[in-house]
This record gives C-alpha cells, structure tokens and sequence, in this order.
C-alpha cells in the first residue's frame, strides 16, 4: 500500500506478475510498480532489436535468494481436462529449461558465485471438477489443503515453489486484473502454522494461455501451441521466485528489505523483457525457442532480464565475468 505522506507520488507495488503488454492487467501493475521509501537515485549482447536500458537493470535488496532449489507442477481440473502429451511436453520442457546450462548462465550473476541448481519433483494431477476461476485466495487454499492433505513433500519447502497449472478456460484472478485481461501467472507465497511450527509455502498460479472459442484470449499467447505458452510462464515465475522469493512479505510489510533482485520502479527479473518486447511491437522478441544444452531439443523460454546487458538475454556459453 502507498505510503501516506508519498500517496501522489507512487504505489508501492513490487512486481510479482507476468502480463500482456498493453493490457489492463499492466496498466495496473507493471506501469504503478514501485518499492517502499523515497525513489531511488538513478545511476549513471541483448535480446536483438530492443535497446539496452541500464536504468532498468535489478538491485539486490537483501532478501531470500534460492540457489538451490526445487519445484513441482501440480495440474487442475482432472485428467478430462487435459492431454497426456501436453502435461508430458510441459514437464519435459520446464526441467530441461531450469537445469540448462546455458540458461542458468545468465542467473549466475544474481547469486554472488555462487552455484545454482534446481531439481524437479514429480508433477501430478488433482482430481477434481475444472475450476471456472482461479483468485489468489483460493490458490492459497489449494496449497494448504495439498500440503494438510500430504499431498506435497513437507521436506526442504524453504527452497520449493508449488507451481499450480491452470486448465484451458480457466480464469486467474489477482485483485482487479484477470488472465482475460492479460494477466499470464504470479507467484506469491504464504505462512500457516502447524503443531506450533510456523510454515511457508512457496507458490505459483499459471494460465493456460490460449485463444479461445469466442476468440478471447486468456492469458499471453505467443506461440500456437498452448504448452509453449505455459512453458514460458513456468519459466518467468520460478526465476522470480528464484531471484525474489519473499516479495509477498515485502508487499505485506511495506518494507522493501524482504526483496531479493528488483529493480528500481519495482519489476522483478522476467518483467521488464516482456514490457520493452511489447513497445517494440513483437513478443517474439523475447518468448523464444532455444537449443538445450544437453539434449536435441528446443526448450520454449521467456528471456531474462541481464544486468550485464542492460536487457532481456538468451542462453550464453559462460556466465559473466
């Protein structure tokens, strides 16, 4: 919330979303995004056709880092709403992507040499009726429940994200914006308590984002496969999480020391490509295919925010100097 003698100023609102460029889902966050306090000062080989922008590049703020992580995909809706091959694609494609070499080159620079690695945990599906819509309230009740319902490992959920994949016609809510207004996913996280434990549980919402039989389109839709589409997503919100773990306390606190890499006006490390991708006209800018590094296969991405570039980057050969 804005604090009340800078409310004119701005809205303190750090980036926890991916979203279609001019949609309303970014007019209301990624153009009010901002952090805690009093603006900051600003200071003194990118993804081709968008400019460097070093005003844009993230600052590490102090907050929970994840170097070694996990995660897992947990799918919604029943096996009647789904098809084998694509959850199989999309497992497939998401654990090729996070263990990438050549990806995870680029990450390096945000982790202080330290190495960083992510493994992933066996994706499953609930058995239930296809929810119409998806709010963060109820996305929040839905990890708790697999987690009271031991459902999920209750090992080493400090560095695991539960990535909930919404089915085809579902609507992700989060606050006034929704997936048929361009929201593509967030990630947040949430504390309960347990036999006297306090817990934290690690979470991402992420559309099936496709075009659908009315011709609206529901999420970010790139590529004409729809678990592309996911893929990419998947991909932006578990590096924020990654890099940014801890942003719904800052939110929750008013207090920006809870965030991890972020940048000046509040977008975490998968935002700003898609913003300048959208002013130059061509997502495809930054949603691409790339060669695996270990595999003969091409892994759907959304490119990363670089500080070394100053821009969005793809797979690199080494990790910056």
């Amino acid at each position: 919330m804005p604090r009340s003698s800078e409310r004119d100023e701005y809205r303190f609102q750090p980036m926890r979303i991916q979203a279609r460029p001019g949609s309303k889902a970014e007019q209301a966050y990624y153009r009010n995004s901002a952090l805690p306090g009093r603006k900051w000062p600003m200071p003194k080989a990118i993804a081709p056709g968008i400019s460097p922008a070093p005003l844009d590049d993230l600052i590490f703020h102090g907050g929970k880092l994840v170097p070694k992580m996990e995660f897992q995909n947990v799918y919604l809706g029943g096996e009647a709403s789904w098809k084998e091959s694509d959850v199989t694609s999309i497992d497939m494609a998401i654990n090729l992507a996070m263990r990438d070499r050549r990806l995870n080159n680029v990450l390096s620079q945000y982790f202080h040499n330290v190495s960083i690695d992510c493994g992933m945990r066996d994706s499953f599906m609930l058995d239930e009726p296809k929810p119409a819509s998806l709010s963060e309230p109820e996305v929040q009740e839905k990890v708790m429940s697999l987690f009271d319902s031991n459902l999920i490992e209750k090992a080493d959920l400090d560095s695991c994200i539960f990535n909930l994949v919404l089915p085809p016609g579902t609507v992700l809510k989060l606050d006034d914006a929704t997936s048929l207004t361009g929201l593509g996913g967030y990630h947040g996280s949430m504390h309960i308590q347990r036999n006297g434990k306090r817990i934290t549980l690690y979470y991402s919402a992420n559309v099936y984002s496709n075009i659908g039989a009315n011709g609206r389109e529901n999420g970010i839709v790139v590529f004409d496969q729809s678990w592309k589409n996911i893929v990419c997503t998947l991909y932006h919100e578990i590096n924020e999480f990654r890099t940014d773990a801890d942003v719904n306390d800052a939110i929750a606190s008013n207090n920006s020391d809870f965030l991890g890499w972020n940048a000046r006006d509040g977008k975490e490390i998968g935002d700003q490509p898609i913003f300048r991708a959208g002013q130059a006209g061509d997502l495809r800018l930054v949603f691409k295919e790339v060669q695996s590094a270990t595999q003969k296969k091409r892994i759907p991405v959304q490119f990363l925010y670089s500080n070394a570039v100053h821009g969005a980057e793809g797979p690199i050969d080494a990790p910056h100097a």
